[in-house]
């Protein structure tokens, strides 16, 4: 039987991840993590299957709305039974049956691939932009090309630092960045949530106007090995302005000691990002890690699904901006 999770049914989850997904993953040992990201209101997000109470697959997911919202995979697993594609089993129950505007997963297996072209989506790699600040000696990035180009300048740029929740709603006007082609559409609830109210993570968050044009941007600091580097998590709104934040971005580097910044998209154009002064890591020759939490000095493709052809995606998307 294919259903959706109940509350319940939650320990039995956690416990199956421990067992057939990865053993000691943070979301089978720490329920007050698995409750924020999978338990909305009475909704706990995830499909399962089960034959005699036995869970023989998962599907779990990030709703960013009620009804008719978009939504993002996290955990997708199953084991070996009688029942022949029933990861694709589980993976149509939710497409037919979550109210699900879109799908989207990033951070996928590349293995999988031709499954999620067989399941109709499309597919790709995330680019992988970075920033470096001057440094003698950097201990986290790997730096063959020292190169740090000069950003755009415009006038009329209004950049604020927003504080709270409040702020972002009656100050910034955050619901005018929510309705953009190609983004993902999250409701002001999911953003309060995600980004106001973690658990764990501290997300540092601005507001950027110009004429009409509004961005709302997403950073956080990871810390490793005595210094600091900084990561653009999430970019909503009108994403051509995100050229015009790098000297506020320049000064928070070294506000925060840090080496660098990064990012991780797909579906914004490459200019934006040239004209701010960033450069593609698989182009430089140097080594800017994705990995933390145990730390790896190596670069990391991120590939991706969605239905939405060319599709907005950032870190923050689904469940890979999360304490391991």
């Amino acid at each position: 039987m294919i259903r959706f999770a109940n509350i319940e049914d939650v320990p039995r989850i956690m416990n199956f991840i421990d067992i057939y997904w990865c053993k000691g993953h943070i979301m089978s040992r720490n329920r007050r993590l698995f409750d924020f990201q999978h338990q909305w209101d009475q909704e706990t997000a995830f499909v399962i299957s089960e034959t005699n109470r036995e869970i023989t697959g998962i599907l779990g997911y990030i709703p960013y709305g009620r009804s008719d919202r978009d939504i993002t995979l996290a955990i997708w697993k199953t084991i070996k039974t009688n029942e022949t594609m029933l990861g694709i089993h589980i993976f149509n129950f939710l497409r037919e049956n979550a109210d699900a505007h879109t799908i989207s997963a990033p951070g996928i297996n590349p293995k999988t691939i031709p499954t999620y072209k067989f399941l109709g989506m499309h597919t790709g790699k995330m680019k992988h932009w970075y920033r470096l600040y001057q440094f003698s000696n950097y201990k986290i990035a790997k730096v063959i090309d020292c190169d740090i180009p000069v950003p755009l300048k415009t006038d009329g740029i209004e950049i604020c630092r927003i504080e709270n929740f409040r702020q972002a709603q009656e100050d910034f006007g955050l619901a005018d960045c929510l309705d953009r082609d190609k983004q993902l559409k999250k409701n002001m609830n999911f953003i309060e949530r995600r980004y106001f109210n973690h658990p764990v993570y501290q997300y540092i968050k601005y507001g950027v106007v110009l004429d009409t044009e509004k961005l709302f941007i997403i950073l956080r600091i990871q810390h490793y090995n005595g210094v600091n580097i900084m990561r653009v998590i999430d970019c909503i709104g009108d994403h051509r302005l995100l050229q015009y934040f790098t000297l506020e971005m320049d000064d928070l580097l070294l506000k925060y000691n840090c080496e660098y910044v990064d990012c991780y998209e797909s579906g914004i154009e490459e200019l934006f990002f040239l004209n701010g002064g960033w450069k593609l890591v698989e182009d430089s020759g140097n080594i800017i890690p994705d990995y933390f939490a145990p730390f790896e000095r190596r670069n990391i493709d991120i590939y991706y699904m969605s239905d939405i052809e060319d599709v907005i995606l950032f870190k923050g998307d689904g469940d890979m901006d999360r304490p391991n």
